[in-house]
């Protein structure tokens, strides 16, 4: 778990609650029509953006931000120099054994030791390991992108429920009983969609985008290790080359 994603999220809204509170209480700042403005048009805005699977992605990837699965660089370098290790010493076929064992750390990492083991050169390994590698990007951009958009409908929501507030106020000028309620609209909606874009939006996109660039460092240690061990390298000198890429102490992994 993301303890500090949590405590961020947590801490906003206590302190805003707090902050209201404070100035007179929640009560003039619950607003249905509000509500509906700009959490129903933000999620009706990003199903119109992206196709129903994308949209569920996109969702999910909000708990990735909290509970993200990154492994540590020093671990997942070690785990590639003990492939390289047995291949070494038993032969690449010997791998063949373990690759339920490879697909289930990750399955990316067994499909490139599954072409080793059945005779890839090393051009077509790269090649492959590259498209992997890409795909693999294009799916964090994907809900990167996903909270990038909901940071900016938050805001335009927001916004179209004040135009709606301003018109229904401007349209009862005559009637003073009614100008509150068109102004509570017209403000609380501004509200709900600057705070669903800086508490949620904004931070979450920031927050995939650091995991992304961890993960696929992560997936490049595979691609590259795998390489190295199908053109034969030393096993410390595998591990020397992947500490480099990870910015880690090759004493730490051999």
């Amino acid at each position: 778990m993301d303890i500090a994603t949590l405590i961020g999220i947590v801490a906003a809204w206590v302190l805003i609650f707090l902050s209201i509170k404070i100035s007179g209480g929640l009560g003039g700042f619950i607003n249905i029509p509000s509500v509906v403005i700009v959490f129903g048009g933000v999620f009706s805005s990003l199903l119109i953006a992206f196709p129903l699977g994308d949209f569920i992605k996109g969702v999910k990837a909000f708990f990735k931000a909290i509970f993200p699965k990154v492994p540590s660089f020093e671990e997942e370098v070690a785990y590639i120099v003990s492939i390289a290790q047995k291949a070494r010493r038993e032969g690449i076929l010997s791998l063949e054994n373990d690759l339920p064992e490879y697909y289930s750390h990750d399955p990316m990492l067994g499909d490139a030791i599954k072409m080793l083991v059945d005779g890839a050169d090393a051009e077509t390994l790269k090649k492959v390991v590259e498209a992997m590698l890409e795909n693999e990007e294009k799916k964090w951009q994907l809900e990167i992108q996903f909270w990038e958009m909901f940071a900016n409908f938050a805001p335009a929501y927001g916004m179209i429920g004040t135009l709606i507030g301003l018109i229904q106020m401007l349209k009862n000028l005559n009637e003073p009983s009614k100008l509150g309620p068109a102004m509570a609209v017209a403000l609380v909606t501004t509200l709900y969609g600057a705070v669903l874009a800086n508490v949620f939006g904004v931070p979450i996109a920031n927050k995939l985008r650091i995991y992304a660039d961890k993960i696929l460092l992560v997936k490049q240690l595979y691609a590259e290790g795998i390489v190295m061990i199908v053109e034969g390298e030393n096993p410390r000198v595998i591990a020397q080359k992947l500490a480099l890429l990870a910015g880690i102490e090759s004493e730490e992994v051999v």
